[in-house]
């Protein structure tokens, strides 16, 4: 079956990236001024950087694609106490009455939307930011050595009690569109038995450098400024936030 971030997915996906690391955290709550402030992350996923938000004290709400995901954003944050508002809605989708001070998607995300979608996207999230209020958003940079894999490849495998998830992946880069069209396969077993097989369709837009400051000019995004964060994943890591305002 295709299933974007199922139950297989998402299992893998929390065992690897439950909360966001410290020096990542830390760039993005240094936005946060006040405890006042409204702030919306879609794309939230397994609330890796929204549940730290409300450890804060913040007012902060999500929304993602994935009911698994949501799940256990919501499991994770019973287990501090903490009652999450988050739903399941897709971005180019999304309509809201409030207004936000803060709008941030971490981690990438943003590659994961076709350049129609991102479009969609970003009208939607500047209907709904505050004429001062502020958008950081990540995306991947095209980089070199990107190579193809036609056959299936085992990339992880994760032991969960009596349950082994394996997972594979094959690429494919479309160089004319700067997208890399990656299929992931989960596969769950019992001992030698297979119990469970998921499939997802993952692609992902890599960006040149200068092309999305340049789509943000181009919606009318003002103020663009482009962070460098070293170390935000992890030692040796760096990833660039795009900071943009309304107005």
């Amino acid at each position: 079956m295709v299933d974007y971030y199922g139950e297989l997915c998402t299992k893998v996906y929390e065992s690897d990236k439950s909360i966001a690391g410290e020096k990542e955290l830390e760039f993005y709550l240094s936005f946060v001024k006040d405890k006042t402030m409204k702030v919306l992350e879609p794309m939230c996923g397994n609330g890796r950087m929204l549940i730290p938000f409300m450890e804060k004290g913040i007012d902060i709400e999500g929304f993602d694609i994935s009911e698994e995901m949501l799940k256990v954003c919501m499991q994770k944050a019973a287990q501090l106490n903490l009652t999450p508002t988050v739903f399941c809605e897709k971005i180019e989708d999304f309509k809201s009455d409030k207004k936000f001070d803060l709008i941030l998607i971490p981690f990438g995300s943003f590659s994961l939307l076709s350049d129609e979608l991102a479009d969609r996207g970003l009208d939607n999230l500047k209907a709904v930011l505050k004429g001062e209020g502020k958008i950081l958003l990540t995306t991947i940079t095209r980089y070199n050595g990107i190579e193809d894999i036609p056959e299936w490849v085992e990339t992880n495998r994760k032991q969960f009690n009596q349950e082994t998830i394996v997972e594979y992946k094959k690429v494919h880069f479309d160089e004319t569109n700067n997208l890399l069209k990656m299929q992931l396969k989960y596969e769950s077993y019992q001992g030698e038995k297979l119990e469970k097989t998921e499939v997802m369709y993952f692609p992902m837009r890599l960006y040149i450098p200068g092309e999305f400051e340049s789509i943000l000019k181009a919606k009318g995004f003002q103020n663009i400024v482009i962070h460098e964060v070293k170390d935000g994943y992890g030692q040796g890591s760096l990833f660039r936030v795009f900071e943009c305002t309304k107005y």
